[in-house]
């Protein structure tokens, strides 16, 4: 039997429902096997596998509801497939490619569980090193608090620049005439 779009759409979403304390084992004997265990390329190649299926399912619709009569009038002006890709095609998924970047930056950003079976010292992420504020003395609660507002303000800052492009992607087409 094949799969039509909807049935290839649930499963690529559905890999990111699964819980990753599923596949973190997994995981973690395919870098140790590789000899890539605390390294910066596994974190990379890890959230870029688990976050992959989120983006394709959120800029599907994104690319769907691009008109095609512009890109076959594009097309009869004489435009190549490159030109009508990056000059139409692009700008109009702007919004879509802004918004989806936004969410998966924030959801690698605030990953622990794969950060903490696949790093140690030399990869350490940002949650990771929070969580290892346990001191034997207890929680050092002031410098947990430093380190939580030096991780989001980098995410606040990208935000409040992209913003724009969020904005006036959700007025393209409101009004016409």
């Amino acid at each position: 039997a094949s799969l039509g779009n909807g049935d290839i759409l649930f499963w690529i979403i559905s890999q990111r429902i699964l819980p990753p304390v599923v596949a973190a084992l997994p995981i973690y004997v395919m870098f140790q096997t590789l000899g890539m265990l605390d390294t910066r390329t596994a974190l990379i190649a890890t959230y870029t596998t688990v976050n992959l299926p989120i983006v394709v399912w959120l800029m599907y619709d994104f690319f769907v509801t691009i008109p095609k009569d512009l890109e076959e009038s594009a097309s009869l002006d004489g435009a190549s497939r490159f030109a009508i890709f990056f000059g139409i095609v692009l700008p109009l998924a702007r919004p879509g490619l802004v918004a989806t970047g936004l969410l998966v930056l924030i959801l690698a950003w605030n990953e622990y569980l794969l950060a903490l079976f696949l790093s140690s010292a030399n990869a350490q992420t940002m949650p990771v090193l929070v969580a290892a504020q346990n001191a034997t003395r207890g929680p050092q609660w002031w410098y947990m608090s430093v380190l939580i507002l030096l991780m989001i303000l980098p995410v606040i800052f990208l935000t409040l620049l992209l913003q724009r492009f969020i904005a006036k992607g959700m007025l393209l087409g409101a009004v016409k005439g």
